[in-house]
């Protein structure tokens, strides 16, 4: 067996080997093509295939948690980004945005909007996102900075609080930059700061609905990570002492991580048990539709046993009126139509053909008169039992409508918790 072959297919997958490729490839690559503004590149994840494709063919180093972690490594070099810029990997897209200083200006009215008047920046919402499209845009982006960048898995408090407004300024910039014509730098940050305080709350709350749903998993790192949001001091794994600093909500009451999971754990409950209404109800909905349409199959089958037995019933009246017509001759012969054809029988001969005939008819009529009796109380049972999924899906529909409307009440005590971790991670 040739296994120099082999040996030579398995070397090729070895990282180090896929990390010469990946570096070659990035280093001869001209990013300018995709620079859209000083402050931004954007392009397409096709444009990284070939590194993505190897990178997706090896087992990477424990200190990468998937190729996009890499990227980011040798993306970051290539680009020069610093801790202050901005790597997002989108949906099939790639957004490298670069935090600008401006110049601190003197006697400047209002350094939260870089001294343009509220006049100004209202008039450039409206022109640029008169829809409030910005809303939709920066939602769509958000959940890959929070995964990617304004983790839990990788920052402590201490670290989220020193970057996450950067952060969330370089997002908004990049819808900004994006999706205006503005190219004065200090009117883009301008607008984005005010973009920024108008969905901030939304935003934030988002990021702790994130942690929560993974501490709610039991997930390690989101216990560490809410561990150190506490009455007293804190000391993490690395020696670091972190200032009391609890999680306080509107009622200035102090979730701890008892009462946090106690809630969070009633609230998973809750919800689960709503959703399994909600699958109930699909159920019933579907057995509901699974006896119309029987009955409907029952309707259409019915209507055809009756015209049939119609049917019948025409061909006996038919035979009588021959009969009839019969016993009205005199003559030992007669002619009769069979099958379209005009034949000669002995009288007595087709008489007792005739009756024989009407026997066989009735004998069919009979089960017919059977079978329909027969459907109709089967019509009668379905129908109850359709009356009785209707009510059950009536019932469960009301019940549905009246929790989405009106919420659990251990809702309002997760929203409480939720808003009060996302007012004690925006604090600095």
């Amino acid at each position: 067996m040739d296994t120099s072959r082999n040996d030579e297919s398995q070397g090729a997958l070895k990282f180090t080997d896929i990390e010469k490729k990946v570096d070659s490839f990035i280093q001869s690559y001209n990013f300018n093509l995709y620079k859209v503004h000083e402050a931004l590149y954007c392009f397409e994840e096709d444009a990284l295939s070939e590194v993505i494709t190897l990178l997706h063919h090896c087992k990477l180093p424990k200190k990468y948690n998937s190729y996009k972690d890499v990227l980011r490594e040798k993306l970051s070099i290539k680009l020069n980004l610093t801790a202050n810029d901005l790597l997002i990997f989108a949906e099939e897209m790639i957004y490298a945005k670069l935090f600008f200083q401006l110049e601190n200006q003197e006697n400047q009215a209002d350094r939260r909007a870089c001294g343009l008047s509220p006049e100004l920046l209202e008039h450039y919402k409206g022109e640029f996102f008169s829809q409030n499209t910005h809303k939709e845009d920066i939602i769509e982006l958000l959940p890959f900075v929070v995964e990617d960048v304004l983790t839990f898995r990788k920052l402590t408090p201490l670290e989220f609080k020193k970057t996450f407004i950067v952060t969330l300024v370089n997002l908004v910039e990049i819808i900004v930059i994006a999706h205006t014509s503005l190219d004065n730098l200090r009117h883009i940050r301008g607008l984005s700061y005010y973009l920024l305080r108008e969905m901030f709350d939304e935003l934030m709350l988002f990021i702790a609905e994130d942690i929560l749903f993974s501490f709610s998993n039991a997930d390690k790192k989101a216990i560490e990570f809410l561990s150190h949001f506490s009455l007293n001091e804190t000391i993490d794994t690395q020696g670091n002492r972190y200032k009391a600093n609890p999680i306080l909500d509107e009622s200035n009451y102090a979730w701890n991580m008892t009462t946090i999971r106690s809630t969070l754990l009633q609230h998973k409950r809750a919800k689960q048990a709503f959703y399994d209404k909600k699958n109930a109800l699909i159920t019933i909905k579907k057995k509901l539709e699974s006896h119309k349409i029987a009955q409907k199959e029952l309707n259409k089958h019915i209507n055809i046993e009756q015209q049939e037995f119609l049917d019948i019933e025409t061909k006996i009246k038919s035979i009588h009126k021959t009969l009839q017509k019969l016993q009205e001759v005199t003559t030992d012969e007669v002619t009769f139509s069979e099958n379209g054809e005009d034949k000669i029988f002995p009288r007595n001969v087709l008489i007792a053909k005739l009756f024989k005939k009407e026997d066989s008819y009735l004998i069919e009529k009979n089960k017919l008169k059977k079978s329909l009796e027969e459907m109709v109380l089967r019509i009668a049972n379905k129908q109850k039992d359709i009356d009785i999924w209707e009510k059950k899906y009536d019932e469960g529909k009301a019940l549905l409508e009246a929790i989405e409307a009106n919420g659990h009440p251990i809702d309002k005590q997760y929203e409480r918790i939720q808003r009060a971790l996302a007012k004690t991670l925006a604090s600095r």
